[in-house]
């Protein structure tokens, strides 16, 4: 089965767009958040519980099937990025050595 390469894109903007998107919404929650706001808590964990509560309506439409292959397809692309990147970095050595 081959994947249309414009969906691939559109794929990796969206990932790349709604990771940025909650990663910086995080950071901001986190820098502004008082010490004492969940006292023997960790915040970071406490604002992953709140964002999967958010998440958990658009999941749970998806179903169990439909969510378990997305995990599945996010983790074999990082695992594809990381690849490419050590063969990156691999072959800037070699070169840097003159091989």
């Amino acid at each position: 089965m081959t994947t249309d390469a414009h969906t691939t894109r559109r794929l990796v903007e969206e990932i790349v767009r709604t990771g940025l998107m909650i990663t910086g919404l995080l950071e901001d929650l986190l820098d502004e958040m008082p010490e004492d706001a969940f006292p023997g808590e960790s915040h970071v964990e406490v604002l992953f519980e709140m964002l999967a509560g958010t998440i958990e309506p658009a999941t749970a439409a998806a179903g169990d099937d439909i969510v378990l292959e997305l995990i599945a397809l996010v983790g074999a692309m990082s695992d594809r990025v990381l690849d490419d990147l050590s063969a990156a970095a691999l072959l800037a050595r070699a070169q840097e050595r003159g091989v």
